[in-house]
């Protein structure tokens, strides 16, 4: 697999981001950015996590692949659920044609969905969720666009593995269950800038990752500044 200048630079901040931090959500909210960006075909991407047996969208890139991910669990079928649950990969070139759960496919088409790939994500030895990848086109993701995502799987689950060194007594289902909580008030500030400043949810989410990087505090903390005052403390817009 021969990699860009673009990817490898990718790659190579994100690998110094696992290493460094401790805030779940906001290293696999990375992760599916970065696979929306350099991962061939995909148009957005999503992790999956089980929390108690119930799945929930942890990180997404946007709002169509939250939107994607939470079909599959209102019908409680589709690639990313039997990835988390089974550890294995699902590849679908084309759900137009795509025999396998039926009530989702109908949806995930009619919403314009052509092309996904579900890879799951393990730590040590534990499957935890998954790494979705979509797009609008049919037959979207060559087999080195497979390659690529499941390198950005691996880092994720190193993700998962290094927030546990961090917090040494708290486990797996801890730290999701944080992330969950955490995923919550992130979705309630976003709410709170959209309204305030008339701007879809994509850059209602761009607005406190900047302002997380800016002040070097954790992107929770931002969203629960902006859910108690109404008020995003830093903003270059």
């Amino acid at each position: 697999m021969e990699l860009s200048d673009e990817q490898l630079r990718e790659l190579m901040a994100l690998s110094g981001l696992v290493l460094s931090q401790t805030d779940l959500i906001s290293t696999l909210q990375e992760v599916t950015r970065i696979a929306a960006r350099i991962v061939p075909g995909a148009e957005a991407a999503s992790i999956t996590a089980l929390q108690d047996g119930r799945p929930a969208a942890v990180a997404f890139s946007d709002e169509w692949s939250r939107e994607l991910d939470e079909m599959q669990f209102a019908e409680r079928e589709g690639p990313c659920l039997d990835a988390t649950r089974t550890g294995n990969l699902f590849r679908v070139r084309d759900l137009a044609t795509e025999g396998r759960w039926p009530a989702y496919v109908e949806r995930a088409v009619a919403f314009g969905a052509r092309s996904v790939v579900s890879l799951p994500l393990h730590s040590e030895g534990v499957n935890f969720g998954a790494l979705n990848l979509y797009s609008r086109d049919p037959d979207a993701f060559t087999g080195e666009a497979v390659a690529l995502a499941q390198v950005l799987a691996s880092h994720a689950g190193q993700a998962s593995q290094v927030a546990a060194a961090f917090f040494r007594h708290r486990d797996l289902a801890e730290q999701l269950r944080e992330a969950i909580r955490s995923r919550t008030v992130i979705d309630q500030a976003i709410g709170v800038l959209m309204a305030q400043r008339k701007v879809p949810a994509d850059d209602g989410f761009t607005l406190l990752r900047e302002a997380s990087q800016h002040l070097n505090v954790k992107l929770r903390e931002v969203a629960q500044q902006v859910v108690e005052t109404g008020e995003l403390p830093w903003s270059r817009r």
